[in-house]
């Protein structure tokens, strides 16, 4: 064997000549500044605002205020807040049962980590924070409120090299919102992912987010399904610098995230925020809620005996609240315009046994009844109670017989009236047969039509108003709002607003809230309601732990003037910052007493 190696050797050095030295291995290429793995590999985003209105908050609130205000807003608050109902349990009870399933996933250990201390009128909550994983609200009236304390930011190694970086899945910007507050990655929220990932592969999660594009709007530059090398000619490779939020397992291979409609993708298991999930966790004892919209439902101060409208209650969150404040004595009407979000408040009632909420579907633009000759206050059944094993057709062609030609007339029972049935209604009702049930007829509820309520006819009435939301956390974008759209809502809501002063009665009490930082649907919704109602007055709020109110006003480019609150009237509002000690979204509360309307 030997013998035939040399002689292999020879024959090469005949034909091939002396062999010549291997080159040595090529130094990798230094890296370039954009991929240094800790400016890139990490979560540091920076909010995107329309320059117009990051001009108008920056002079409502000074420029380095609103700097700290934008960087917590991409950052979720570490600690989850959840009340109890006391109605079904104790608040030690619930204390005892959650250190237990704590205990049990293995959360314990990893909320000790160490988060920025609180100073002020929770000082004792941010002690108790940093003292335990689950600890009592130390505000007075607020001993059935629980924080949980999560943990963040953390640093994570994604196992970067330069000739090898990790395993990638991009996600859609929303998802990554709810993965940031404890949630898994679904498949419908994967935009993007490596080639050759496997089930079982640990993967790095990005999030794309949107940016601007010539024609003046925004996108986030890739379709769904999009194969990522890891390499700087990626499409959108540097715009994720510092916006990788944690770390997991696919439980899929990427053909399957791809050809599947629903399920995790992956499993984050190394978080950038660690904060507990709650899902499906003691339903009916516990609510998971901010803390802002815990201090809502006290702030309208419910009694025993009243009738109180929740305007727009989805998703039933400060309606419960407001039940259990009353001890369930009394009764309480939430509304909302869409039927699936009143089923929900329906669903979230029963779990908590709260029996004295009645729902109804009206928008709150039309909540003052009209009168036209009626005196009743009429409610209509929107949908029947319809499974997918029963074979009933909509109550618009009630009579038909599917079977039979599509020009049928056919005959109603009442007073031998005939009534036309269209071609649209017939396709309709055969759709249905065929496919079963639409969502608003499968979750088997009921939802009531109201032509609005009688002036005057409500103690207390809560318009917690929808807004631009700017004040939500983690938020990664905020690029659509532009000083037209926040003045559009501002308009919206003094409209809704509107409504609720005609529905108080004399002596009765009006809370207003939001969750967005802008002026001009909080401060200047108060200026209006108080300029224009001389029979409303500002009122002191209990418990009050939020901020005071902006005092001032702005003037727009177009002229506009708006105006916010006056010297003595900040002190009667709560403003919650996100940029505070108390680490909550941002929020706005402002109450109203309503005098004689006569005046």
């Amino acid at each position: 064997m030997k013998k035939a190696r040399d002689l292999l050797k020879s024959i090469r050095r005949t034909f091939l000549g002396p062999a010549r030295p291997s080159p040595p291995p090529a130094a990798p290429a230094p890296l370039p500044p954009q991929m240094d793995p800790s400016e890139r590999y990490c979560y540091n985003p920076r909010l995107q605002w329309n320059p117009e209105v990051e001009d108008y908050f920056s002079k409502a609130y000074g420029a380095d205020h609103f700097s700290r205000i934008s960087h917590a807003l991409t950052r979720p608050s570490t600690y989850s807040c959840i009340r109890v109902n006391t109605l079904k349990t104790t608040t030690d009870g619930v204390v005892h049962k959650l250190k237990a399933i704590m205990k049990e996933t293995g959360f314990e250990d990893c909320s000790m980590a160490e988060r920025r201390p609180n100073e002020n009128p929770a000082n004792a909550m941010g002690e108790r924070l940093q003292s335990s994983p689950i600890s009592k609200c130390q505000i007075p009236g607020l001993d059935y409120v629980l924080f949980v304390k999560g943990s963040g930011p953390h640093t994570i190694d994604y196992g970067f090299a330069p000739v090898a970086p990790p395993k990638e899945v991009i996600v859609s910007r929303k998802c990554a919102e709810a993965v940031l507050r404890g949630a898994q990655v679904f498949v419908p929220g994967v935009m993007a992912c490596s080639a050759h990932v496997e089930k079982g592969d640990v993967v790095a999660v990005s999030v794309a987010i949107e940016q601007h594009i010539p024609d003046g709007g925004w996108a986030i530059g890739m379709t769904r399904g999009t194969v990522l090398q890891g390499l700087q000619t990626d499409p959108y490779h540097f715009e994720r610098n510092g916006l990788y939020i944690g770390q997991g397992i696919a439980t899929m291979s990427r053909a399957g995230i791809f050809r599947v409609s629903e399920g995790i993708a992956v499993d984050v298991n190394n978080r950038v925020f660690k904060l507990p999930s709650f899902h499906d966790v003691l339903e009916g004892e516990i609510f998971l809620q901010n803390l802002p919209s815990i201090v809502t439902a006290h702030a309208l101060d419910p009694q025993k005996g009243e009738r109180i409208l929740d305007m727009c209650a989805a998703p039933g969150g400060k309606t419960t609240a407001i039940a259990i404040l009353m001890k369930g004595e009394g009764e309480i009407v939430a509304a909302d315009r869409s039927h699936n979000k009143v089923l929900d408040i329906q669903k979230l009632a029963a779990e908590m046994s709260l029996t004295c909420i009645t729902t109804y579907k009206l928008d709150a633009l039309k909540a003052v009844r009209r009168r036209n000759g009626s005196n009743d206050n009429v409610t209509v059944q929107s949908t029947e109670p319809m499974t997918f094993h029963e074979e009933k057709t909509s109550s618009t062609v009630q009579g038909l017989n599917p079977e039979k030609g599509c020009n049928e007339i056919v005959s109603n029972e009442k007073e031998n009236e005939r009534t036309y049935v269209s071609k649209a209604d017939i396709r309709k009702s055969r759709r249905r047969m065929r496919n079963g049930p639409g969502r608003n007829q499968c979750l088997g509820g009921r939802v009531e039509n109201s032509k609005g309520f009688d002036p005057d006819s409500f103690d207390r009435v809560l318009l917690d108003a929808p807004c631009s939301a700017l004040g939500l956390r983690p938020r990664l974008f905020a690029g659509e709002e532009t000083v037209g759209s926040l003045r559009n809502h501002a308009k919206y809501q003094r409209r809704m607003f509107d409504q609720a002063v005609k529905l108080v009665r004399p002596g009765g009490v009006i809370v207003y809230s939001t969750c967005t930082i802008n002026p001009g649907e909080n401060e200047a919704l108060v200026r209006y309601a108080l300029d224009t109602y001389k029979f409303l007055s500002l009122a002191q709020q209990h418990p009050r732990i939020g901020g005071p109110g902006l005092i001032g006003g702005h003037e727009f480019p177009d002229g506009y003037v708006e105006e916010w609150l006056r010297p003595g009237e900040e002190e009667l509002v709560q403003r919650f910052d996100p940029s505070s000690s108390l680490d909550t979204i941002g929020f706005f509360i402002a109450k109203f007493v309503v005098g004689p309307k006569n005046i």
